[in-house]
């Protein structure tokens, strides 16, 4: 037997009462049948766990109330942007919070400083794209570049061939 075999979290997999709270709570969208959970329980990896449900916050505002309910509820985040490592650290025994649908924007771009402030889900290729005419780049050289979403990135510590 596993540690998640006999964690208490896994009897909070598909809780209706926590997912009515999150739905009630939040504009984004509160995943937590069956099918969802499957989608969310695997990544490029070969690891599969099923997560305790998946929300996909629409702004800022909604991933605050996620994380404090999460706090209050003492359930686990476990934040994803594209699913794309191949180590598996985009699934576990979790409340998945899946940044890649609408927290994928630049916010801020100074040239002066040559920094750049963005949500997590922005994907590596469109942010490079914006930088380009200005002489910048993200200077991660990963495989899955079309995909990867800078916060996966950070999160994984990524890093590529040339980088």
């Amino acid at each position: 037997m596993s540690y998640y075999d006999n964690s208490p979290l896994r009897a909070r997999i598909g809780e209706s009462a926590l997912a009515r709270r999150l739905s009630n709570a939040i504009q984004g969208e509160v995943l937590f049948d069956a099918f969802n959970r499957g989608r969310y329980s695997t990544d490029a990896s070969i690891y599969q766990i099923e997560p305790v449900g998946v929300v996909v916050p629409r702004a800022q505002t909604d991933l605050d109330v996620v994380i404090a309910i999460a706090s209050e509820e003492g359930v686990p985040l476990l934040p994803r942007g594209a699913g794309t490592s191949q180590s598996g650290q985009t699934v576990g025994l979790a409340l998945v919070v899946d940044v890649s649908k609408h927290l994928n924007k630049l916010i801020h771009l100074d040239l002066e400083r040559a920094t750049v402030t963005v949500e997590p889900g922005i994907v590596l290729d469109q942010l490079n794209a914006w930088l380009k005419p200005h002489g910048l780049f993200f200077p991660v050289d990963v495989s899955t570049a079309s995909r990867a979403t800078i916060g996966g990135m950070a999160g994984n510590n990524s890093c590529g061939a040339r980088s």
